[in-house]
């Protein structure tokens, strides 16, 4: 581009004006050069092979945020702060023991893979004997409760677990300072059906992410009108679990979704629905991946796109495609062209199917003729090899052209948000991949990269 504005620039100032060059010639049919008949009918053309299977992989990276700020609020109103309480326990010659043990507020973060819910523990014991109280202590501790992210291939949470530590124990003298009791492991042991209820509390608080899982899977399956006609079909094949990370107030988990989307300019029948396989993890899951993402057209838009097109050398005398038919030739795409202009005329090639340097249109990557059009061509005085060559700097339009991508695919993401979820997608990239054929229909894809965001409301 800057060259471009130099090179401008330099031609407005100084000098004479560089001569434009002139445009062609109007070409005028005149048929100068007739390609003769063919000698027998087009052999008929074998049908395209079934689509080989995926080998390339194909992701699109979601982030996932769930929101936790309830969670120490709701363990507030269901977990009292009187975690244990008992009078008169016995203690052999000391005498007895009373004891409360309460818990202080519910504090919960994530760290790493793991998120943490705190709560200090502070805790009374009095030693007596008869009627009188001779020795008293105050321990303290913390229990820590802990939820693995890492979800299980059922798309659960693993138990919470609660560990319990004394930061400060509490031991009684009796007998003049003869006897030292450690009533430490007797708070301790009070404590644990507490904790038991603080671990049942937690897992009945964390997100069913199963039935998510399972509805946004369900939703993945179907297939979506386009505004302008047309249809998306996701393909999806499985689900991968990334880095968690996240704050107090919320989670965030980077899932991966593998799949093979289309967007088609003609439904058809929309794949079965697989059920919800097993997740599967990927620690190194990047921030955005590339997303294989087939545009699928019928054949016939080859033939359509072609016929109209600029003259083009036709090895000898001048043409254009005035009339084209395409049909699948296995692998293939064979075209029946009608040439008019200075040479006229019906030619038959075959060519696989391309993107072209730009990724802005499709092309015939390798034309080359059918069984004996080649020597039609010769005997018509057209250069065979020429006419091939031009053929193949002809272009048509891809159904949807990649440079929209960026801004079709947050469309499409958007129109996927509900009452409760807020989706939304950004594209970083859309470059050209490879162009097969399916039967009557041609699907050209594009590898996009980008990722998508996925929000309780």
């Amino acid at each position: 581009m800057l060259a471009a504005i130099l090179i401008s620039l330099g031609c407005a100032c100084g000098g004479r004006d560089a001569a434009s060059p002139s445009p062609p010639p109007p070409l005028a049919e005149t048929c100068r050069v007739t390609l003769g008949p063919r000698p027998e009918a087009l052999a008929p053309a074998a049908p395209a092979p079934a689509p080989p299977a995926p080998t390339r992989s194909s992701r699109l990276v979601a982030h996932v945020e769930l929101r936790l700020a309830t969670l120490a609020k709701e363990l507030e109103g269901k977990v009292g702060t009187r975690l244990a309480e008992e009078r008169n326990k016995s203690i052999g010659i000391a005498g007895r023991l009373d004891y409360t043990v309460d818990r202080g507020p519910f504090s919960v973060a994530v760290e790493g893979d793991a998120l943490v819910v705190r709560t200090d523990i502070k805790a009374r014991a009095q030693a007596c004997r008869g009627k009188s109280c001779y020795a008293s202590c105050e321990p303290q501790g913390r229990a820590t409760a802990t939820v693995p992210l890492r979800l299980t291939p059922e798309y659960r949470f693993a138990p919470s677990r609660v560990t319990f530590a004394f930061t400060r124990g509490c031991e009684v003298r009796a007998l003049g300072g003869m006897v030292k009791i450690d009533v430490t492991p007797t708070l301790q042991s009070a404590l644990a059906p507490s904790l038991r209820r603080v671990e049942q509390e937690i897992d009945g608080k964390l997100p069913s992410l199963r039935s998510q899982a399972e509805r946004l899977w369900t939703e993945l399956g179907k297939s979506r009108s386009l505004p302008l006609g047309g249809c998306v079909v996701t393909n999806p094949r499985g689900i991968v679990q990334g880095p968690t990370a996240g704050r107090p107030e919320a989670l965030r988990v980077r899932f991966g979704l593998v799949a093979y989307p289309e967007i088609r300019a003609r439904c058809g029948e929309v794949p079965t629905s697989r059920p919800l396989p097993p997740l599967t993890q990927d620690p190194a899951l990047p921030v955005e991946d590339d997303l294989v993402l087939a545009l699928v057209s019928p054949l016939a838009t080859v033939a359509s796109g072609l016929e109209g097109g600029d003259p083009f050398d036709a090895g000898g005398a001048r043409a254009r495609i005035a009339r084209a038919i395409a049909v699948p030739a296995g692998a293939l795409a064979q075209l029946d062209l009608g040439l008019r202009g200075e040479a006229c005329g019906d030619l038959a090639v075959r060519s696989p199917l391309g993107w072209t340097e730009d990724g802005r249109s499709l092309r015939l990557a390798s034309p080359a003729f059918t069984t004996g059009e080649r020597e039609r061509a010769a005997r018509a005085s057209l250069a065979p090899e020429t006419l091939v060559r031009s053929l193949s700097q002809a272009r048509f339009a891809p159904p949807v052209p990649p440079e929209t991508l960026k801004e079709l695919v947050p469309s499409i993401a958007s129109s996927m948000s509900d009452a409760s979820l807020e989706v939304s997608a950004k594209v970083a990239g859309v470059e050209p991949l490879d162009v097969v054929l399916r039967g009557e229909d041609l699907a050209a894809s594009v590898l996009v990269r980008g990722s998508v965001e996925l929000k309780q409301r």
